[in-house]
């Protein structure tokens, strides 16, 4: 049930950092150290540690990289939840899953942008458990 508070964190930083509206996910690495550096201030994390967390995110395609940045957001804002998601994955990426199909405009973006909801939930996931290592 924790890791479930951190991964629909994750997923409302996301939504939030797009300014509530599900526009346009990032497809340049500029547009997407700006979501960083945007949801980074409005949950009160280090902007510094946000951006070097988009840097050293262990995929190619800038929308990925934003999604493990908002995950690593997310759980440095929720440490007890980072470190239970730290324990079962698994449990938190099939959740992360879920939430991300459940919400219409964002599934349609990724689609547009050749990224599968479960691939987008891994890579938020992923982020969440950096914070916590």
């Amino acid at each position: 049930m924790v890791e479930y508070i951190t991964v629909t964190a994750a997923v409302a930083l996301v939504a939030l950092s797009l300014g509530g509206q599900l526009v346009a996910l990032p497809t340049s690495n500029a547009a997407a150290i700006k979501l960083v550096t945007s949801g980074a201030r409005a949950q009160k994390v280090p902007v510094s540690a946000a951006k070097a967390a988009f840097a050293r995110a262990p995929f190619k395609k800038p929308v990925l990289r934003y999604l493990y940045a908002a995950g690593w957001i997310s759980g440095t804002k929720y440490r007890t939840s980072c470190i239970v998601t730290r324990i079962s994955p698994r449990t938190a990426e099939e959740r992360a899953t879920g939430e991300i199909r459940g919400e219409r405009k964002l599934r349609s973006q990724l689609r547009k942008l050749g990224v599968s909801p479960r691939t987008a939930a891994a890579a938020l996931v992923k982020g969440v458990v950096s914070a916590c290592s």
